[in-house]
């Protein structure tokens, strides 16, 4: 008895000193800051939060710190990256508010790079009276913007919503599985949880990336129903409150030229239409360069910091004109002022 008890306890102490090893080799060797699953993961349990509403889910949490991708990201009381921003713009400051998921949080990219940074940053540099706030949020879809919005975004009084969207906004709400210790603390059990993942995903039947996409815009998709009304309730708002909201279609980066999704864009395009929003598709603003020059990482296909440059450009184009409407009605993000 005293030998089996004595051999099971030298297993034990074996495995445990094994796992030991192998998360801290993982910590030391695999962890280079721009490993995708350790940075999701980071992401997730430094600065996100669970939201446990059925239309919300997660959103950023209050006043965190974290470097994700190589690059500090910050939350402030609201949960919007970037610097603290007062409740109310000061007088004849035009409030734009950008709302969207990871591409508009800049997943991988720093903060000044932004497009949301950028553009405010380019119109003040202008001479225009303006400022902002970014409200992207990672892994959310139409309807969880939209959450968000009315209960946040709405109090900040933004004048203008730089509302974007990308082709996975269409996706149903995340499902959030319970969580175990190993899914909270350990780095290696997420490497190792995410290559099994990766092989099963490979080598089993999986539909490709293009027809996933093209599975989300079914015309009995869950998911696309309920954007299609999340986008209807943004065309509501816009109504009732007076702000202008414009919907920013961000092209998905990996093929440009031909662009193979083109018949999503323009299912889109009419769904937005019909709310009475303007509709802005920026692909034209990337369409020419070499798809792999504006991801974060290769194979991480988010936008860098030269896409979002681009769609800076592009953005301000549409931007300008409503702030010229703004400073003749209301005298608000006026220039030379």
């Amino acid at each position: 008895m005293k030998s089996a008890l004595k051999n099971i306890l030298l297993v034990a102490v074996v495995l445990v000193v094994c796992a030991l090893l192998l998360e801290a080799m993982t910590r030391l060797f695999v962890d280079d800051g721009l490993t995708y699953e350790l940075e999701m993961w980071k992401y997730a349990t430094r600065v996100k939060v669970r939201d446990t509403r059925p239309d919300q889910g997660h959103k950023h949490g209050a006043n965190k710190n974290a470097e994700l991708m190589n690059v500090p990201v910050r939350t402030e009381a609201h949960g919007f990256r970037g610097p603290a921003i007062g409740e109310q713009a000061a007088p004849g400051v035009a409030r734009i508010a950008f709302v969207g998921d990871s591409t508009t949080m800049g997943w991988g990219v720093a903060e000044k790079d932004t497009f949301a940074h950028q553009v405010i940053a380019r119109l003040q540099a202008q001479g225009r009276k303006v400022d902002g706030f970014n409200e992207g949020v990672g892994n959310w879809n139409t309807l969880q913007e939209l959450t968000n919005f009315k209960d946040t975004g709405l109090k900040m009084k933004p004048d203008i919503v730089a509302l974007t969207y990308f082709i996975n906004d269409g996706e149903p709400m995340p499902s959030y599985p319970e969580e175990s210790w190993l899914d909270l603390h350990s780095a290696a059990w997420i490497v190792l949880k995410y290559r099994i993942d990766s092989l099963v995903r490979q080598f089993g039947p999986k539909p490709d990336w293009k027809e996933y996409y093209r599975n989300l815009y079914r015309d009995d998709a869950a998911g696309w129903k309920v954007t299609q009304k999340a986008l209807a309730e943004f065309g509501d708002i816009a109504r009732t409150t007076g702000i202008k909201i414009v919907v920013f279609h961000l092209p998905e980066l990996h093929e440009l030229k031909p662009y193979p999704f083109q018949d999503v864009t323009d299912k889109v395009h009419k769904v937005v239409d019909a709310t009475g929003m303007p509709f802005v598709d920026l692909l034209p603003t990337v369409e020419t360069m070499d798809p792999s020059t504006l991801w974060v990482t290769v194979p991480d296909p988010h936008p860098n910091a030269k896409a979002d440059a681009a769609f800076t450009e592009g953005m301000i184009k549409v931007l300008t004109p409503m702030l010229d409407d703004l400073c003749r009605d209301k005298q608000k993000g006026c220039a030379g002022q």
